[in-house]
């Protein structure tokens, strides 16, 4: 069962000036995650959302390894996969529906939701539905399940690598 755990909002320091004001506009990722309920933003306190370009938080490590990103925002010029013609692609259903990442699961959904309604009342809705501390404390939990189940997956691809090997 979930734990409790500290969720305050990460440190906005180093942002500046009218800076501070747009991070909450970094928390629409471009898949439909909401970068507001991320490990990396609420626990680790290491990221100021998928949109931030900063270049001091995590964001920019995960850019590199996001096959969405690369799609979306960097071939394609993008903020959203829900303003391509391709919408839903199979890069994105299969990032929705990853047995290791059940935490995607509602980004189709979000991305669909933000399309009608728009960005930024799309933010305020999740804003207000994360501040439900029962369901963001599961959410986290789920997101630690997540981790945990790609760290054994390496563990089991790597074991395996070697008996290979050998």
């Amino acid at each position: 069962m979930p734990t409790s755990i500290n969720l305050s909002m990460p440190s906005t320091r180093h942002v500046r000036g009218s800076r501070l004001k747009d991070i909450g506009k970094n928390l629409a990722a471009p898949c439909g995650l909401y970068c507001g309920a991320c490990m990396d933003y609420l626990v680790h306190k290491s990221c100021h959302g998928c949109a931030c370009q900063c270049a001091r938080c995590s964001a920019s490590e995960h850019h590199q390894h996001c096959n969405i990103y690369a799609c979306c925002v960097e071939k394609k010029q993008l903020k959203a996969c829900s303003e391509c013609e391709d919408f839903p692609c199979s890069n994105l259903i299969q990032f929705c529906y990853s047995p290791i990442w059940l935490h995607h699961l509602p980004v189709i959904e979000n991305l669909r939701r933000r399309k009608a309604i728009g960005t930024q009342r799309w933010l305020k809705e999740q804003e207000a539905m994360w501040k439900n501390d029962w369901y963001l404390q599961r959410w986290v939990w789920l997101q630690r399940e997540c981790e945990d189940r790609l760290k054994r997956s390496r563990m089991e691809l790597e074991k395996a690598s070697r008996k290979k090997r050998s």
